[in-house]
């Protein structure tokens, strides 16, 4: 189970509680540490709640007991935070830290910071009243979050594109490698003795055109006909190019990525 951390602030302490009945039973003050969790949503001072850590929280709980599974404490769906806390170090963040924002002067830093907004998701998920705690030019700033993070995942999704890709290469190269390897040591030396239990074959590699010629490449497909394959289609021409069909199940942008290069085409 996991919870949307990106729109929360979420912070683990130890409350000091009186235990009444211990106090008048000892005739002095007692008092017991309860470990609590106190959240907060940027941008929005009026709701803040601090709850004990190990209570049941009950978005999470009424999901997991319906999925089959069993209670969900507030340390549990917050487990990071719950952890440094033990461990006495900072609580983590959950997400872009405003810091990293490029688009962000440090005096907006502060004020965005001292309305407890912290990373560059909260920003972007601002709307409605907390929107407009930000004053003139909120709605900017919330649109330059949402921008700044649709243009990192898109560079996501390329640079792990292009790594599928060259993963790929590798792949088919090594697997032409080992083709070759086989072909070059396991076809018969020209001219050696054949087995005396064996009838001697003929030569008849006049008689035939060479296998790659006689199969041939023929002209490369266009980009257009390339990303009108389907993904067996991608895989035939691959193999066809290579003398190796594609290992495993990369996606249908790697092959045609893959395809593309092979045909010389962008």
């Amino acid at each position: 189970m996991s919870a949307n951390q990106n729109t929360v602030n979420v912070t683990f302490r130890n409350h000091v509680i009186p235990d009444e009945n211990a106090s008048r039973k000892a005739g002095r003050p007692i008092f017991h540490d309860m470990e609590v969790c106190d959240l907060s949503f940027p941008a929005n001072r009026q709701t803040k709640a601090t709850y004990p850590a190990h209570d049941a929280e009950p978005n999470a709980t009424r999901e997991s007991i319906a999925a089959g599974g069993s209670v969900v404490t507030y340390a549990q769906l917050y487990n990071k935070q719950y952890l440094a806390f033990k461990d006495g170090n900072a609580q983590p963040l959950s997400g872009t830290p405003l810091s990293e924002a490029p688009f962000l002067k440090e005096g907006k830093r502060r004020e965005l910071k001292a309305l407890g907004v912290h990373t560059v998701e909260q920003l972007a998920s601002l709307d409605g009243t907390p929107l407009k705690q930000l004053g003139m030019g909120g709605r900017e700033l919330k649109n330059q979050a949402q921008a700044y993070l649709d243009n990192a995942a898109g560079s996501a999704d390329i640079t792990n594109l292009a790594a599928e890709v060259v993963a790929l290469r590798q792949q088919l190269a090594e697997e032409r490698r080992l083709r070759e390897e086989f072909m070059e040591n396991g076809k018969p030396v020209k001219g050696a003795a054949a087995p005396a239990d064996e009838p001697e074959q003929q030569d008849d590699e006049q008689d035939r055109p060479d296998e790659e010629e006689e199969q041939g490449h023929g002209i490369p497909p266009t980009v257009e006909e390339i990303e009108a394959m389907d993904d067996e289609a991608l895989k035939v021409y691959i193999a066809k190019e290579t003398g190796s069909r594609p290992r495993g199940n990369p996606n249908h942008d790697t092959l045609v990525a893959a395809a593309k290069e092979l045909a010389m085409v962008d």
